[in-house]
């Protein structure tokens, strides 16, 4: 029985192989976003690869240049641990990370520390590769560097879909079985195929490599019973057990396809558990033939319809996708061809090549062009191809003198070239400059522009303007572009543009901006990021903007607080401990040491223990381990021998440890003793002590806040009835009415007073007492308070 593990692997294997991009000729559209990746993030490398069975193979890839190859084994990347799940691999240090510290693209060359990598995914969400960036020193990537990561890794899976909807449009035609291969099959056949079934449909669906092998042409489906057909007879019954098992053993056979060829194949097949749903099983398939011992019959290909179109110029241009183009001293055109073709097609009338591209891209190629003849050195530039009845279409030409020996006036140089709009990949600079700019946008809420150096070619994104509101302003050139970035940063940002792209570093400004009709300000953050075109010099220029007016105000609430609550601390407490999970002292501030240490030296990871001598440790690790538990816990009283001081601990959690917060209680301490002495004083003393609040300053709110136990003994009634209480029928109407009015303005204008009266109990008694009457103010708190004993008398 097959693990699930391998049966996931299985699918994922089926899928990439599916998207028939192993060992693929260079796109443009993965070429760009690795061009865009390396500067973006100032990296060292930037590489889109596919995880096959034993082997990562690069698709595009800047840097890196140390392997001399387009693939590492399987077992030594650190892609192979990206797609093992859906979120981003991030890696500050691969030195660090047992997953990888021990590869040898860490331990030697390319010499890997930093690593990100996110996993590129099909639409069905296999991860079929990844989209990584590389440093060869530690790196922390942060949160906004990883968001653009995956947004960059978004617009892979966009161009593989576009790439895969394209090749199944092929398919529109009636199935054609074919005598021989297709016609790159001879220059790239692949290794490794597959197929699926569905339950017990009576077709299963072939990768693209399969159907090469089997020499098919828009035949993604065939027959189930057709294709078992195709095996010999000998091998056909175990090759229907070994499939009915679907256990992944690795089975071998062969196949005869009708021209009599003979296929010698490895498979091994899956079946998904019933219990997962419709059931699938899933083939994959290694050709183990090689396709030099064939003869060169069996691997010709179909005439291809290019080469008809060699003899005229202008339809070459229009139809084909890439191709090469010799010039003389004049730039006239000497020959034409596909760029793998070994023998180009001569060109009778020799038409200038400038007479096939647009004027205002002629004067950058010509310079580009004539820098070639003059130094010797390759060049790229960038120009729109003129064709009738068209849209212009944007190209990249590589320039190159001709090989040595071949080179003379009449073959002078040689354009290579390769179209941004073709119908192979539906990726065009502009198509793809827009892609990002609106995944950008949605991503990360920036408004966004681009600017292409060579075509002068400048592109905003309507959310750019609104953030701006500028949707009136025109906006078609950069000089207008650079008059509103100016208006609203109220700096040269001609020349801040002009440095970003000459010297291929990257800007942030962030600013206030008034803007006219509108209440209060504006924070903007705009960016710039260079756009390097791989020779040394940049290409374009990327532009954001973003609104972060709320996070500036959070940012000046949050500064605002942290004073206030610096002041709240300094206030509340008398210095702080900074401790590690092994309760060892790692910090003590200045207002701590003299509670704590005295006169003697601070020691840095002290122990707690040696710190305060006497400490109950046991009591002291269940606080922190209640801490960690509950994130809180109560208070610890401590008295230090070292200071003799009083000492109260707050525990607050932190993530590598504890802080303390201190605060002396000497002094309370010994209030709190002295009261208590006092307290039990007065209740050993047969006199009524009641203290009340100030009655002149809310006489509605006069309240009895002591009373002592002779209380009880007095008047009979209980001290916790009247605690809180008006005392007021306390002593109204049990005074003589002479006696209660002067106690009563004693009160009011808060004076002393001491006079001798008569006071009725509660039975109707009347005891003799003296009152005596004395204000005071709570010396800590500024409350004033008032002090009423009742003293009994024996006369």
């Amino acid at each position: 029985m097959t693990k699930p593990n391998e049966v996931a692997e299985a699918l994922r294997l089926a899928e990439l192989y599916q998207l028939a991009i192993l060992d693929t000729q260079p796109e443009e559209g993965f070429e760009a976003v690795v061009d865009l990746g390396v500067s973006a993030f100032n990296c060292s490398s930037c590489i889109v690869s596919f995880v096959d069975l034993d082997r990562q193979w690069f698709k595009a890839r800047r840097g890196f240049n140390s392997l001399h190859a387009d693939e590492t084994p399987r077992d030594i990347s650190i892609c192979t641990h990206t797609i093992k799940k859906d979120e981003p691999m991030v890696i500050p240090d691969c030195t660090q990370d047992e997953r990888v510290k021990d590869s040898p693209l860490v331990t030697g060359s390319p010499w890997i520390r930093a690593y990100l990598g996110v996993p590129i995914k099909t639409s069905t969400g296999a991860r079929v590769g990844s989209f990584c960036l590389i440093d060869t020193s530690p790196r922390t990537w942060s949160s906004a560097e990883i968001k653009m990561a995956k947004s960059m890794a978004a617009l892979v899976e966009v161009s593989l879909a576009n790439r895969q909807q394209q090749a199944q449009g092929a398919y529109s035609r009636e199935p054609i079985f074919q005598d021989g291969h297709r016609s790159d099959f001879a220059g790239h056949e692949q290794s490794y195929a597959s197929w699926r079934r569905h339950s017990d449909e009576s077709f299963i669906a072939l990768s693209p490599n399969l159907e090469d092998w089997l020499c098919l042409s828009h035949s993604p489906r065939v027959s189930w019973a057709w294709f078992n057909g195709l095996i010999v007879r000998e091998h056909r019954h175990d090759v229907e057990l070994a499939r009915e098992l679907g256990n992944g053993q690795v089975f071998q056979y062969q196949i005869q396809l009708p021209n009599g060829r003979l296929l010698t194949l490895k498979e091994r097949t899956y079946k998904t558990p019933e219990e997962e749903g419709e059931a699938l099983t899933v083939g994959l398939l290694q050709n183990i033939a090689v396709a030099a011992q064939l003869p060169r019959t069996a691997v010709q290909g179909r005439p291809n319809p290019l080469d008809t179109l060699k003899t005229n110029t202008l339809s070459f241009l229009a139809e084909s996708t890439r191709g090469k183009l010799v010039l003389d001293l004049n730039f006239k055109l000497v020959q034409l061809g596909q760029v793998d073709d070994s023998e180009l097609h001569r060109v009778k009338d020799n038409p200038s090549v400038l007479d096939f591209i647009y004027e205002e891209d002629r004067e950058n190629l010509v310079r580009e062009m004539e820098t070639v003849l003059g130094t010797r050195l390759k060049k790229k530039a960038f120009a729109r191809i003129r064709l009738p009845d068209s849209k212009p279409v944007w190209a990249r030409f590589v320039i190159d003198r001709p090989a040595p020996g071949i080179e003379t006036s009449r073959k002078a140089l040689v354009l290579q070239y390769t179209k941004m709009v073709n119908e192979s990949t539906m990726v065009d600079r502009n198509l793809f400059d827009q892609t990002l700019l609106g995944m950008t946008e949605k991503l990360g809420g920036l408004g966004t522009w681009f600017y292409h150096v060579d075509s002068g070619l400048l592109k905003v994104s309507d959310q750019f303007k609104t953030i701006c509101k500028a949707t009136e302003l025109p906006l078609g050139s950069i000089f207008e572009l650079t008059e509103l970035l100016t208006r609203l940063t109220g700096k040269n940002m001609a020349s801040t543009l002009i440095e970003c792209i000459n010297n291929r570093q990257a800007a942030h400004i962030e600013c206030e901006v008034n803007f006219e009709r509108l209440t209060g300000q504006r924070w903007f953050r705009f960016s710039f990021q260079p756009i390097s075109n791989g020779l040394g010099s940049s290409s374009g220029l990327y532009g954001s903007v973003e609104d972060i007016t709320h996070t500036k105000h959070l940012a000046q609430e949050l500064s605002r607080k942290s004073t206030a609550l610096n002041q709240v601390l300094n206030t509340l407490t008398d210095g702080t401990l900074e401790l590690d999970e092994a309760l060892q002292v790692e910090a003590m501030d200045a207002k701590a040491r003299p509670l704590i240490l005295g006169k003697e030296t601070f020691i840095h990871q002290a122990a707690i223990a040696d710190v305060l001598p006497g400490l109950d440790l046991l009591e002291f690790r269940k606080r922190q381990s209640e801490l960690r538990r509950q994130g809180t816990t109560g208070d610890f009283e401590f008295f230090n021998t070292r200071t003799n001081r009083w000492l109260r601990l707050k525990f607050l959690p932190r993530e590598d440890g504890l802080t303390i917060l201190l605060r002396d209680i000497t002094q309370r301490k010994a209030m709190y003793r002295d009261l208590f002495m006092v307290g039990s004083a007065i209740e050993q003393i047969n006199e009524v002590i009641m203290v009340t609040n100030d009655l002149g300053s809310n006489a509605t709110s006069f309240q009895c806040i002591y009373l002592n136990s002779a209380f009880e003994n007095v008047t009979g009634q209980a001290v916790a009835k009247w605690l809180g209480r008006n005392p007021y029928p306390l002593i109204a109407d049990r005074l003589p009415l002479r006696d209660f009015r002067k106690l009563l303005v004693s009160l009011l204008k808060r004076e002393k007073l001491t006079i001798k009266t008569r006071y009725e109990t509660d039975n109707g008694a009347h005891v003799p007492c003296e009152i005596l009457v004395s204000p005071f103010v709570d010396k800590e708190t500024g409350t004033p308070w008032s002090l009423i004993v009742f003293r009994p008398s024996s006369t």
